[in-house]
């Protein structure tokens, strides 16, 4: 169970790392955040691809062997990701490095159910998450702290001593997993699977900038739905499908699917975005960003526990509506986030970020996959691993273009109000001249003060970017909440 845990831990500490340092890597490969999203998003989409196929490959190889394969792959590329000078050669080992990681995951939780009989998932499921939040726990203030003292690429080895703990315990410990002989690939399942996957991310990750009605945009979208039916019609009629499309038949599941969406959202998209705004609003360093972020980590960690605990016992439904609520706090209230508002005020809001994925994720794969049969469980874990992933993805592709696009209008919105003859502007350049005169700059004083309020222009039109980007935590908080609703063991169901 060590080296299962230990897995969880390096793939979501990886995560968190990641996005701490993001602005870092900007400054440093001198880049803008609608590319280095996808230092994020080239990692997700390794991880969706190769998910579909860690059913198939863990019976044929074995799942322990398979495990081991993905703590190689992962914790190698990361040495290889620190070395970088370019950032669409870090963008190519990001992806191999998502290969790696996207079998970690979905692996720990078939080795973890192997390990825990159904009526015990709950608790199997708090110590499997408890690994997965002592990574989000820790990844902030390490990325933080290393990045600080030495820089963003050093943060990369913080998975090494974990990982290389994990591979050595599944390779001279844990027992050797079964095979089975001559299992057949559905290749135009995983074919056409990967293309609309793919396409799909591509299309909402440039939809904002190149425009939703952009020949490339629907072009896109146009082969992801073809894709997409193809793999209905084909998996209805294959013998050993990629995808068991009868286990949505199960109403617990098939909400399950959406509600994994959602969690990805939840869990990728507030470090991401909190990350990006305290660096570049508030100009703090990544120590401070993380011990600001660092509290919500630690009570999703300490509520993980007691939510697995307790959802053997009360309704779920409870606690994952709970959650939702206090995720969508941390959301509205960040809608209307200014300089204005101290960095404690900032630390409490997002506590309400750790209490929500506290109290909703750690329900989501035992309620999900109550009432399906065994074998069917497994298969079942991992596409909802696939959904957590999307979801994350996703989101973080969104935030980027939705940050990108809201900030260059809300700036033309502002400078169209900036005339020079106008009596505010005139009043605004004064002020600034006065104080461009006690700097003795080398600049003329009226130069200098056009210049300090076209910085004041641009730092407000950021911060009404970040707002309005923060609403859509609001919108994912209620998606949540009525899916909650519906939401119950099979057992409970009448």
């Amino acid at each position: 169970m060590t080296s299962i845990v230990l897995g969880g831990y390096i793939s979501v500490l990886n995560v968190h790392v990641i996005n701490i340092i993001i602005p870092n890597m900007m400054s440093d490969l001198s880049t803008d955040v609608v590319t280095i999203r996808w230092v994020v998003t080239a990692f997700m989409l390794a991880n969706a691809v190769v998910i579909p196929l860690v059913g198939w490959i863990s019976r044929t190889l074995g799942t322990r062997e398979l495990y081991i394969v993905g703590l190689a792959v992962f914790t190698g590329s990361a040495v290889l990701c620190s070395l970088v000078g370019n950032v669409w050669v870090l963008v190519g080992l990001r992806v191999v490095q998502g290969l790696g990681g996207g079998v970690i995951m979905p692996v720990t939780m078939l080795l973890m159910l192997d390990l825990f009989p159904a009526e015990k998932r709950g608790l199997g499921t708090a110590i499997w998450g408890m690994g997965a939040s002592c990574g989000a726990l820790t990844g902030i203030p390490l990325g933080g702290l290393v990045t600080e003292w030495l820089n963003w690429r050093a943060a990369f080895f913080i998975n090494l001593p974990a990982g290389i703990v994990a591979l050595l315990i599944a390779i001279f410990i844990m027992r050797r997993s079964p095979r089975q002989a001559s299992v057949p690939l559905d290749w135009w399942g995983f074919l056409t699977l990967s293309t609309a996957l793919v396409t799909l991310l591509l299309a909402l990750s440039d939809g904002q900038r190149l425009g939703w009605d952009s020949t490339y945009i629907v072009t896109l979208f146009a082969i992801c739905g073809l894709a997409s039916l193809a793999f209905l019609l084909l998996e209805s009629h294959v013998s050993v499908p990629l995808i068991d499309l009868s286990t949505f038949r199960s109403r617990p599941y098939a909400i399950a699917i959406v509600l994994g969406l959602i969690a990805g959202a939840m869990f990728n998209g507030g470090p991401f975005l909190l990350s990006l705004f305290l660096q570049q609003a508030y100009d703090l360093s990544v120590w401070h960003t993380a011990l600001i972020m660092f509290p919500s980590s630690a009570s999703m960690v300490l509520l993980t526990s007691v939510t697995g605990w307790a959802s053997d016992r009360i309704d779920t439904r409870v606690l994952m509506v709970l959650g939702y609520l206090c995720y969508g706090t941390f959301g509205a209230l960040m809608m209307f986030a200014d300089l204005r508002l101290s960095l404690l005020a900032i630390l409490l809001i997002y506590f309400g970020r750790g209490l929500g994925l506290g109290l909703s994720y750690p329900v989501l794969y035992p309620v999900g996959i109550s009432g399906l049969p065994a074998a069917q469980g497994k298969t079942a874990t991992t596409i909802l691993n696939l959904c957590i992933v999307l979801g994350g993805a996703l989101v973080v592709s969104l935030l980027a273009a939705l940050l990108d696009q809201r900030y260059q209008i809300h700036q033309a919105l502002l400078a169209e109000t900036q005339a020079l003859p106008a009596v505010g502007t005139q009043h605004g350049l004064r002020v600034f001249e006065a104080l461009a005169t006690q700097l003795d700059g080398a600049s003329a004083p009226a130069t200098q003060a056009k210049f300090l309020l076209g910085r004041f222009v641009n730092q407000e039109a950021l911060l009404l970017a970040f707002n309005d980007c923060f609403s859509v935590f609001v919108v994912i908080s209620l998606a949540g909440i009525v899916l909650a609703v519906f939401f119950r063991r099979a057992s409970q169901q009448g």
